[in-house]
């Protein structure tokens, strides 16, 4: 059964506190900000967000490798830069792999929610159609190195289990083939990847009124 996005928050955040032991600080701290989180979390306008923002992601029809929020494409469309080989994946398997891209957003929402104190300019935004009108334009503007030293080693952390499943995919269904080149392609999939956490950062930013 898959959980909400709701249910892996909190699972997430339960195996975070299993890796703070002694630092009860640090821990009740957390706790406050994730207990806030859950009691205001806007399951219907997230849920819409990222499932918008995913499958777009995932399209491997549409010409051109930009994907929708981006000016250039630097940080290529997943299913433009991989065409061919999505392209015979079948339901299951394209429905696996929104689940773990899925899951390196959720993973940058809720570090975004604990560790960033963000600044709120305007009033937190709601409504599922405005949200994801305003924080699309805003993922491709951050940079992820840009963040605190501290909360980017956090990130990479925390996302790095997810990444390794995504690459093992990938390598089982020929999308990354192991040859010499190997190396150049996944340190290209993981710029791409790593963007999508940030996404789950900048998500977080807009919802709390932050753009």
């Amino acid at each position: 059964m898959i959980q909400s996005i709701k249910e892996r928050l909190e699972s997430m955040f339960s195996d975070l506190k299993s890796t703070l032991d002694g630092q009860e600080s640090m821990l009740e701290s957390l706790e406050v900000d994730f207990s806030k989180l859950i009691s205001e979390f806007n399951s219907e306008a997230i849920a819409y967000c990222l499932k918008k923002y995913i499958e777009s992601e995932l399209d491997y029809t549409t010409l051109g490798s930009r994907g929708i929020g981006r000016m250039t494409d630097n940080i290529p469309r997943f299913g433009a830069y991989f065409r061919k080989p999505l392209s015979i994946l079948s339901n299951q398997e394209l429905n696996k792999l929104y689940y773990l891209m899925q899951d390196l957003c959720i993973r940058g929402y809720l570090n975004s929610a604990l560790y960033i104190k963000w600044r709120e300019i305007s009033s937190k935004l709601s409504d599922k159609d405005l949200l994801f009108k305003e924080w699309i334009p805003s993922i491709y503007v951050i940079n992820p190195y840009e963040f605190s030293p501290e909360i980017w080693d956090i990130t990479k952390i925390n996302i790095a289990l997810t990444k390794i499943e995504i690459y093992e995919f990938m390598r089982k269904h020929q999308i990354i083939r192991n040859t010499i080149f190997k190396r150049v392609s996944e340190d290209r999939v993981s710029g791409i990847l790593e963007y999508y956490a940030v996404a789950g950062y900048s998500l977080r930013a807009v919802e709390e009124g932050f753009y």
